[in-house]
């Protein structure tokens, strides 16, 4: 459940900026879709491509019962996912907080 969840932190957090950028609507779930949108407005965001890749693996296979072969999604992912997605997840998350932080200035 980790893993799932530090993918779709990341997809809304990344989903936020695109609709502080004036983007309406915002659709997709893919965090390396909705980052390289993110760099059309701040180069930045460009540097996220891998963090967003580690995140985007687990959205299916983690979310349903049936999304990994002959078995559970907790059979197949651990401790050690959930140590990698929350490294990938700090990633974007510190990116977008220096965003909004020039914002405020």
């Amino acid at each position: 459940m980790a893993c799932f969840l530090y993918q779709q932190g990341a997809e809304k957090l990344l989903k936020a900026v695109l609709y502080l950028k004036g983007e309406r609507p915002v659709v997709g779930h893919a965090t390396t879709h909705l980052a390289a949108r993110c760099a059309e407005y701040d180069s930045a965001f460009e540097g996220l491509l891998e963090a967003c890749q580690e995140l985007d693996v687990f959205y299916i296979p983690t979310l349903y019962p049936n999304g990994v072969p002959d078995g559970a999604p907790y059979e197949f992912f651990g401790p050690r996912h959930s140590e990698r997605g929350a490294a990938a997840y700090s990633k974007i998350l510190e990116k977008i907080a220096l965003l909004f932080a020039r914002i405020g200035e």
